[in-house]
């Protein structure tokens, strides 16, 4: 049989662990990068803010990328999605406005490649991040939006849509193909 010593400084070092720790999940749960990889917290409409803007430039620049696509097909499924993008973009435009007013859109830059395959990991890429700042953002967000779980669970369905389209669009293209 064992016998455990109590040592009376173990609930300090414990206390002196702990507390660091939790504060620093916390700044991970709801942070945002800045250049320094520091974080610092993000204000709801300032979150919705960055999903917003995300969502209108992949939009546009899946559009582009549409009109680029080397069979009909494919450029009528990117329209789509560019679409089903502007629409949810529309449903937050929205909520911004009813929380803060109006909207001030700000030109992005879009994302290019020189063939058809580099065009889509370019928008899968942005996908994915765009996954990411919703994931980062999601319970700032919740609060905000009447029906914010339903809202985000849908967006999150869109979402996987899209990826789950782009990556079987990569898989079919040639990466070598000079496609425009």
């Amino acid at each position: 049989m064992t016998i455990l010593h109590r040592d009376p400084n173990l609930a300090l070092k414990k206390k002196d662990f702990i507390m660091p720790l939790l504060k620093k999940l916390g700044q991970l749960l709801v942070p945002q990068r800045m250049s320094d990889n520091r974080t610092r917290d993000v204000e709801p409409l300032e979150a919705l803010l960055l999903v917003y803007q995300s969502n209108a430039r992949l939009a546009e620049q899946i559009e582009s990328h549409a009109e680029l696509a080397p069979y009909p097909q494919v450029a009528e499924r990117l329209r789509r999605i560019a679409d089903e993008k502007r629409a949810v973009g529309n449903r937050l435009r929205k909520i911004i406005e009813d929380l803060h007013g109006s909207i001030r859109e700000r030109v992005q830059p879009l994302a290019i490649g020189k063939n058809h395959w580099q065009r889509l990991i370019c928008d899968l890429e942005d996908q994915r991040k765009l996954d990411d700042i919703v994931g980062r953002y999601e319970f700032t967000l919740i609060p905000q939006i009447s029906g914010g779980s339903e809202f985000l669970a849908e967006l999150k369905r869109i979402h996987d849509r899209h990826r789950q389209f782009l990556t079987r669009l990569i898989a079919l293209a040639d990466p070598q193909a000079s496609q425009t």
